[in-house]
């Protein structure tokens, strides 16, 4: 068998990466960790291919990730899935909520990205309505709607500029296009991209992606509060949004 090929499926938080890990995670070719070296995305030149090996991949005693198969059941269940078809894969790779291609690419130079972009709105109100929780322990303060238009903008530059430059290695894909669509064209365009044929498991994730989307988040308002909208009218590159969706698949 040949050694798989890197893929790595990134995103700003809350722009559905982890939906989309979970569809993709599904392919019987495809192995994806759960943001399993996130505490290397400071300095990305240390996470390089010896990562991505069976023995290492599996070693949760490096303290790299929170989110870890001992400590809870979905991550367990999912980690389960990935070591029963490590050896048929020909994708191995992580779920990122960093958008660092160009320092990636320099570990893994034939890397391939699938890169999910979401409307600053919703992801904002997201970001507010946590940083909003007091309850929410796991998620900072300061990540407000303010800072999400922030790093929107950051990444949403560094996804064009890495389309322009590999459009061979770099894959983007729409929030609501593609979990918005029943017929699943988006996944469709991805999957023949990385020459994977289409199979019942990553159809039936698919299609609970799409009836989570249509329950939960098609078509419900998400206001937010009056300044924070302002700002986003203000700072938003909308520009930027309309360059990097046009690429969308």
């Amino acid at each position: 068998m040949p050694t798989p090929r890197p893929l790595f499926v990134v995103g700003l938080g809350r722009s559905g990466t982890t939906a989309i890990l979970d569809v993709f995670a599904a392919h019987p070719e495809i192995v994806l960790g759960v943001e399993r070296f996130k505490g290397l995305w400071g300095d990305l030149d240390q996470m390089g291919p010896e990562l991505f090996v069976r023995e290492r991949f599996f070693d949760f005693e490096d303290g790299l990730t929170n989110l870890r198969p001992q400590d809870a059941r979905r991550w367990r269940d999912h980690y389960a899935r990935m070591a029963d078809k490590w050896e048929s894969a020909r994708y191995v790779g992580d779920k990122m909520t960093t958008i660092r291609i160009q320092k990636i690419w320099r570990r893994h130079p034939e890397a391939r990205f699938v890169c999910i972009v979401r409307d600053i709105e919703q992801v904002a109100h997201s970001w507010h309505e946590r940083a909003s929780n007091v309850d929410d322990l796991t998620w900072p303060d300061s990540y407000n709607a303010r800072l999400a238009v922030e790093r929107q903008n950051t990444g949403l530059g560094r996804i064009r500029r890495a389309r322009r430059q590999r459009p061979d290695l770099v894959a983007v894909v729409e929030h609501s296009r593609f979990f918005g669509d029943p017929e699943g064209k988006s996944l469709l365009r991805v999957l023949d991209w990385l020459d994977l044929d289409p199979t019942p498991e990553i159809a039936h994730a698919f299609d609970a992606a799409h009836a989570g989307y249509v329950s939960s988040i098609a078509g419900k308002a998400r206001p937010l509060p009056v300044e924070d909208a302002a700002f986003i009218d203000r700072h938003a590159d909308s520009g930027l949004w309309r360059d990097v969706t046009e690429m969308a698949m």
